[in-house]
């Protein structure tokens, strides 16, 4: 009898608890999920770019609510791989300047961004990645634990996935302000040097009720100008070199930044070398753009200014001289991410590179430079950039009639097509010193960390970010499988965001048969088979894959097919609708 009353009263006590916690969540006029909707509109955000979970159901049902209130909040897409609403945020971010959010499901799905997050991390590119925490009660909640995943989900610390490649991560607590959090969150993906953060939200506290008052957003982080002595140092190096040579990676990431580097090279002859270019750092057609090929001049320079440039040569292929004056200039120009990075540093000069630059220009000014210094400069670089005008064309007249086609003749047909406002992406699909930028394209080359992939989603967040410019993404075979064409050909077709997709298809991982025979030159290479771990063995029908997916198809196999076949597929994004140009290319020639 007395252990039935104790198992009554324990049973109303579990009730009326169970009771009671669910009705703060559910009868409360605001839930911590609206309020963290709220909290993003509030500070700007237009895309959410979402591949939900079973932790989301608290913001499912709080988007249904706002929906039917009218409440205004950002966009929500339902995005079905996280690793291309990672890339999608980064296209949307290089074109429109702003952030967007990424939100995926717990464990499983931060770990499907993480080779995309590599990407954003070492292009400094802000993204606001949340994911949901698995919930950690059993029952007495409303979002307690409801189904097997949430015992197999959980995970001692969910951070360390991404913790390397984030400037922040942190999980929401009981009793915090979810608006201050995602403030904070912001202003410190955007503060230079910018970059993601990453925020976790229990499902048991998105659904509890939000009786904090939100905050006024934060004053967006102003860059840190570099010490005015410190350019003045730098003008006169420069002033009084002889061989002086500028180095730069995503220096034209700023539209601004480019155009004074570019006054200011073109003022002084002062040669610009990009090395693994993510941007277009000069106009093609600047007398000082070295392009890539810069290595004769870099190691004959007596002042080398690096301007956000990582990796600014590969010092197994070329470098300064031992007595060079090596100067690297940057938000954070010790690159304290990188694990182990070693270039000669005369001077390391921290600050906005733009602001650096506009600073440089003024101190150059004070100058009395000799100009006959000036002119013979010019005329050597002049020489210089001509041989390689020619080498190119030279090239290019070569694969004009060569079969398989070369990746330089489909850089060239590009060329003739493009709008001088177009996004490029190129994702080890065409060579960068073929195409040609008047300035105003937007360039996404391969980042630092080479996480393949990001491409497709790259320029679907372009597209989304600006609908009238045209959208060219330039992959490998291999980037295009790594891209997830499905999801991807899918968002294009549901958003309404048409791109064209340029498969440069060889078959073969080069990067890896490259960089094989860089090491063991002598390395032997069978032509059927190539190296070991560098063939396909096969190529699908990447033009049937699009047609599957709503996308327009076609294989190229002829060098004079291209132009035609890349006019069609512009046709059909101007009238709505993705396209993909497979274009059968020789092993080797990117």
């Amino acid at each position: 009898m007395r252990r039935d009353r104790k198992d009554r009263r324990q049973g109303r006590l579990r009730a009326a608890g169970t009771s009671h916690l669910e009705r703060r969540s559910t009868n409360a006029s605001e839930t911590v999920a609206q309020s963290f909707i709220k909290a993003l509109h509030r500070r700007g955000i237009e895309h959410v770019f979402a591949n939900s979970g079973t932790d989301h159901a608290p913001l499912v049902e709080a988007l249904s609510a706002m929906k039917r209130s009218g409440i205004a909040m950002p966009a929500f897409h339902v995005v079905p791989h996280e690793n291309l609403a990672m890339a999608m945020a980064q296209g949307y971010y290089r074109v429109s300047g702003k952030p967007a959010v990424v939100l995926v499901h717990v464990a499983v799905g931060t770990a499907n961004t993480v080779c995309s997050l590599m990407n954003a991390w070492r292009s400094n590119i802000p993204v606001l990645l949340v994911a949901g925490r698995n919930p950690s009660s059993q029952a007495g909640h409303t979002g307690s634990r409801s189904a097997p995943i949430h015992w197999g989900q959980d995970v001692f610390d969910q951070g360390a996935l991404v913790r390397e490649f984030t400037k922040w991560e942190q999980e929401l607590r009981a009793y915090q302000s979810i608006d201050a959090l995602v403030d904070r969150a912001l202003v410190i993906a955007m503060s230079e040097p910018r970059g993601p953060v990453y925020l976790t939200l229990p499902r048991e506290l998105l659904a509890d009720p939000d009786d904090s008052e939100p905050t006024p957003p934060s004053a967006a982080p102003e860059a840190a100008h570099p010490p005015p002595a410190a350019i003045e140092e730098l003008a006169s190096m420069l002033a009084n070199a002889d061989r002086p040579l500028l180095v730069t990676s995503t220096v034209g990431v700023d539209r601004e930044a480019r155009e004074i580097l570019e006054a200011v090279a073109d003022r002084y002859a002062l040669p610009v070398l990009q090395n693994w270019p993510f941007a277009v750092n000069m106009r093609s057609a600047h007398p000082m753009n070295l392009r890539t090929q810069g290595a004769d001049w870099l190691a004959a320079a007596d002042v080398v200014l690096t301007i956000d440039a990582a990796v600014p040569w590969v010092p197994r292929r070329a470098g300064p001289a031992p007595d060079a004056s090596v100067i690297h200039l940057g938000t954070d120009p010790a690159y304290a991410s990188y694990a182990y990075r070693d270039f000669p540093a005369s001077r390391l000069i921290a600050g906005s590179s733009k602001a650096g630059l506009h600073m440089l220009a003024d101190a150059l000014g004070r100058f009395d430079i000799d100009g006959r210094r000036i002119d013979l400069r010019r005329k050597r670089i002049a020489e210089l950039t001509e041989q390689a005008a020619a080498a190119r064309r030279s090239r290019l007249e070569k694969a004009r009639g060569e079969k398989p086609v070369h990746a330089s003749w489909t850089a060239h047909c590009i060329n003739s097509l493009k709008s001088d406002d177009a996004v490029i992406v190129n994702e080890l699909g065409v060579p960068f010193d073929v195409l040609e930028f008047s300035g105003y394209e937007v360039f996404c080359g391969e980042t630092t960390a080479g996480a393949l992939g990001t491409g497709l989603g790259v320029a679907l967040g372009a597209k989304l970010a600006d609908p009238a410019r045209m959208a060219i993404c330039c992959v490998g075979d291999g980037s295009f499988m790594f891209g997830n064409p499905t999801p991807a050909l899918l968002v294009s077709r549901v958003l309404g965001i048409p791109v064209l997709v340029v498969v440069a298809n060889n078959g073969m991982w080069y990067a890896v048969e490259q960089s094989t025979v860089d090491i063991y030159p002598e390395s032997h290479t069978d032509e059927a088979s190539g190296l070991p771990l560098t063939r396909f063995g096969y190529s699908p029908d990447y033009a049937a894959i699009a047609s599957a997916c709503g996308a327009y198809g076609e294989t190229v196999t002829e060098p004079d097919q291209v132009t035609a076949a890349l006019e069609r597929g512009l046709a059909r994004n101007r009238d709505g609708q993705a396209a993909v140009i497979d274009i059968v290319t020789a092993p080797g020639t990117r």
